[in-house]
């Protein structure tokens, strides 16, 4: 019997979908393209214990010459063919008619690789039970080939939309190929219905690379602060991002100067802020593709403007968190909008002559401002100056945001994950496993996109020192030490972690990692001598460990005088947690304030005093707040007098303004030097 196998085309932003579905199921083979796939995805398919297996590896090479004859006899025949054409008008001397020519030449270009994925996928087939075809793009090159191989297979085919179409798709994407297409909201199935396809081709399930936006709407302050910390940001002042479209060669916009165009045009009415007095950070936010053309271009624009550019941050990273941390957002025709949308960011939808011919993207119960370029001054200072017309906007905004993506929650990942497995064939459902069966196995439980997929630039700004030696323990992917030898160049980063799939990660970012814990180590027989460790992270480990206690006194030895230790630690006295102790509930998790492999906790004065007898003073601390208390919190941050909280099963009394932080707090960040 052949193994069960899926292939996946996904896209690294909606792994968290496949990642999903495969805990769902028994281990099973994924084949993917090597193109597409990112090492965090490979680690993450492999801890869920199903195999990776990439189509790149199913061509024999031995068969590599027999296979370039096959298809350059294919060639010449169908070039022979468009010869024999008697309803298209030759050249003079007999040569191939114009669209004969492009034929030819598209067919010399493309078909040996369109012929040698046929094979792969047909190679595939041979060895294993396909159950499912997913991926990102149906509509062009290698997607639209292999999900037309499945779909003539009889093999479940669903495309996740990777975009909302905001026009009516009339360009190559009006063509839907796959039996499904998983679509972010009702607005992103409206231009298809247009075209006559039927209703139920599609699905409405979120986008899953939009899932972090329920976490950053209610953390902007947080994305503020590390934008302002990485990029030196003056954080008294609004921040304006303007989102680049794409040059005409890449786009349905047959004005070749789009991007020049309305970069000027927002670079304008910025200087016409700044002429009225009004001073802010200006950001041009790229794509990381378009760095090497779209830089040079941005300093043109500048150029041309006279407008200095030490006023304006050109960048390609940190899309979420601009949108999250920016007070307006401009950008045109563009999904980025939605994005300041679902961050409750006001956003203004800059008008073209190719985009009103196109239609409107927006409608006007959006909160999304369409405005022409004269205008454009006008209203971003009206935007950043009037506070009710702030609000007014973003409560619009929130009241449609789910006709945009329906996922307003975090869910999309999940939705796609049950619709694959609805439409997959005979896939064996996974056993039940308690969550202490699944994940008390440090060394190799399935890493969690919380801990290992991003780094934490809050925790990465904190040292005021400039280190040359830095350790990570329990450095996971090592995002986080990689933050902090990318603020400090020519430092060693080294670390320290258990997971050995999270430390496969690490070991790409980091000078050496050591697998295992910290406490089995000498470190001075690894290369660590005592004295020499400038920036020690402990990010969420302490209480994982039996004896923290011991942990900090080793790690004093091997301070140097100037070093500085950043740690972060969950908050026990949390409202959420006190609020189900009253209820008797004290249930361990996956992840969050209650990890199963907590083992030790912490309040805020707790800590502290773990600080001070471990030999530590503690230099500075920082409250994360959660989002689900944020509001909470923000209703009574100017109290000046105690106030009595009613829980569903307590009453907490006489609560200052400072107890009221920490019983908002999830998290609390310290900065640490030996007393």
């Amino acid at each position: 019997m052949r193994q069960k196998a899926i292939v996946s085309l996904l896209w690294g932003t909606q792994f968290d979908a496949l990642r999903r579905f495969l805990e769902m199921h028994e281990p099973m083979v994924v084949i993917l393209s090597a193109d597409l796939t990112e090492p965090l995805m490979r680690t993450g398919i492999e801890a869920t214990g199903s195999t990776v297996v990439y189509l790149e590896d199913m061509f024999d090479p031995s068969r590599d010459t027999r296979f370039a004859v096959e298809t350059a006899l294919m060639q010449a025949q169908f070039v022979q063919y468009l010869n024999t054409r008697c309803n298209e008008a030759r050249e003079p001397g007999g040569a191939l008619a114009p669209t004969s020519t492009v034929i030819a030449g598209t067919l010399a270009a493309d078909l040996h690789e369109t012929a040698a994925l046929l094979d792969r996928l047909n190679e595939a087939a041979s060895r294993y039970d396909i159950a499912l075809f997913v991926t990102s793009e149906d509509a062009t090159g290698d997607g639209k080939v292999a999900t037309t191989w499945a779909k003539s297979r009889d093999i479940p085919t669903l495309h996740v939309a990777h975009g909302l179409a905001l026009a009516d798709p009339y360009t190559v994407h009006d063509d839907i190929v796959a039996d499904k297409l998983a679509v972010f909201g009702r607005r992103g199935m409206e231009g298809y219905l247009d075209l006559g396809y039927p209703e139920d081709r599609f699905v409405i399930t979120g986008n899953p690379g939009w899932d972090s936006y329920a976490q950053f709407r209610n953390r902007k302050g947080d994305c503020r602060r590390a934008l302002d910390e990485k990029y030196g940001f003056k954080p008294g002042l609004p921040l304006l991002v303007f989102g680049t479209t794409w040059s005409a060669n890449f786009s349905a916009h047959c004005n070749e100067d789009i991007y020049a165009d309305s970069l000027m045009v927002f670079v304008a009415s910025c200087e016409a802020l700044r002429a009225s007095g009004l001073q802010f950070n200006g950001v041009i936010k790229d794509r990381p593709a378009n760095r090497t053309d779209g830089e040079r271009r941005c300093a043109k624009v500048l150029s041309e403007l006279g407008a200095a550019a030490r006023d304006y941050h050109y960048c390609t990273d940190d899309t979420q968190l601009f949108a999250a941390g920016a007070d307006l957002l401009v950008a045109v025709d563009s999904n980025y909008l939605i994005e300041g949308m679902l961050a409750r960011t006001p956003v203004i939808n800059l008008l073209n002559a190719t985009g009103i011919v196109m239609g409107p993207s927006f409608e006007a119960e959006s909160g999304i401002l369409e405005v022409e370029a004269a205008d454009l001054a006008g209203i971003m200072h009206r935007m950043l100056t009037d506070q009710a017309a702030r609000r007014e906007v973003i409560e619009i905004m929130g009241h449609r945001a789910a006709h945009y993506n329906a996922a307003e929650d975090g869910s999309a990942a999940a939705r796609v994950a049950e619709l694959m497995a609805t439409m997959a064939i005979s896939l064996p459902r996974r056993v039940k496993r308690y969550v202490w069966q699944q994940y008390l196995d440090a060394e190799s439980a399935p890493l969690s996109g919380t801990y290992h997929a991003n780094g934490r630039s809050d925790l990465a700004q904190m040292f005021t020192n400039t280190p040359s030696v830095i350790l990570d323990i329990g450095c996971a992917a090592g995002n986080n030490a990689a933050l902090v030898k990318e603020r400090f160049p020519g430092s060693r980063a080294w670390g320290i972690e258990m997971n050995r799939h999270a430390a496969e990660l690490a070991r790409q970012k980091l000078d050496n990692v050591l697998v295992g814990r910290f406490e089995d180590f000498d470190l001075a027989h690894e290369g660590l001598a005592p004295g020499t460790l400038d920036a020690v992270l402990l990010a969420d480990v302490l209480e994982h460990m039996y004896n923290p206690w011991g942990v900090m006194v080793k790690l004093r030895e091997y301070m140097s005088p100037s070093g500085q230790l950043v740690l972060s630690i969950p908050n026990t006295r949390h409202l959420g947690l006190m609020d189900g102790l009253s209820k008797g509930n004290w249930t361990y998790a996956e992840a969050g304030l209650l990890d199963v492999t907590h083992i030790r906790f912490f309040t805020r004065k707790e800590m502290i005093r773990f600080c001070e007898e471990t030999g530590y003073r503690v230099i500075q601390t920082r409250n994360s707040l959660d989002g689900g208390l944020l509001k909470f919190w923000q209703q009574h941050q100017d109290m000046t007098a105690p106030i009595n909280i009613e829980l569903d099963r307590m009453t907490l009394k006489n609560v200052t303004r400072d107890e009221l932080l920490e019983l908002c707090t999830i998290q609390f960040y310290l900065l640490l030097e030996k007393a």
